[in-house]
Order: C-alpha cells, then sequence, then structure tokens
C-alpha cells in the first residue's frame, strides 16, 4: 500500500493506493485524475470518477501520475423519469461557504480486473 497526504479545502486528506494500482499507475504516461465528487440529489452519494484529464479543475498531486479533486455537485431535479432516462438526475456545481470547507478525511484507490475502483470517506477509520 502506498500513502499520501495531499490538502483539499485545507484538510489533510490520507490517499492510499494498492500495489496493483500503484503497477497501473506505472505504466502510464499521463497522469490519472481522481474526481471525488459529492453528489446532493434525493439522496447524498458518493462517487469516485478516474479521467484522463482534470476537466478543467484544479488538482492536487498525491503522485506524480495521480491527481486529485473534490466536486460538490447537486441534482437540477430530482424525479424518476429523468433519473432512467439520463441515468442519473442533471447536475449543477454547488459553491458555498461550507462546502469549501468539507474534504474527504481518506481516499482509497485500487485496480481490480482490468479496472480503476476507489471510495472515499469523511470519517477515520
Amino acid at each position: 500500500m502506498q500513502r499520501a497526504t495531499i490538502e483539499i479545502n485545507g484538510k489533510p486528506v490520507q490517499v492510499e493506493w494498492s500495489a496493483a494500482a500503484a503497477r497501473e499507475l506505472e505504466q502510464r504516461q499521463a497522469p490519472l485524475f481522481v474526481e471525488l465528487e459529492l453528489y446532493f440529489s434525493c439522496l447524498v452519494k458518493k462517487f469516485v470518477h478516474f479521467r484522463e484529464d482534470s476537466r478543467g479543475y484544479e488538482t492536487v498531486a498525491a503522485s506524480d501520475k495521480l491527481q486529485l479533486y473534490f466536486r460538490p455537485v447537486t441534482s437540477t431535479a430530482c424525479t424518476w423519469e429523468v433519473a432512467e432516462r439520463l441515468g442519473r438526475q442533471p447536475e449543477m456545481e454547488i459553491d458555498s461557504v461550507a462546502l469549501r470547507q468539507v474534504a474527504p478525511k481518506r481516499v482509497r484507490i485500487d485496480f481490480v480486473k482490468g479496472s480503476w475502483a476507489g471510495s472515499y470517506n469523511f470519517c477515520s477509520d
């Protein structure tokens, strides 16, 4: 397990990635970008998206090949019909004083059966 501590919204965030993830990162020419999405909709959900670019968001480096960013969003609608049609509710970014003080405590990244996997939490465990 490899580890790094980064800072998001002025708070320390422990990032851990497995040996399998480290091997896969080493094979990459360019960094992997990890979006930590906090999605406020009918329910609050946490998603980890793995991307080839930062999509214009400011990132924080956990290593030379691993960049992360935290992105709180909210849905613009909350209906089953829209969710079924789009796969999820439409979203828009949230920018508030309160959310600029929120950050995950721990992020875990792995590479399993040919795919990236990740999770994050707001509590120490």
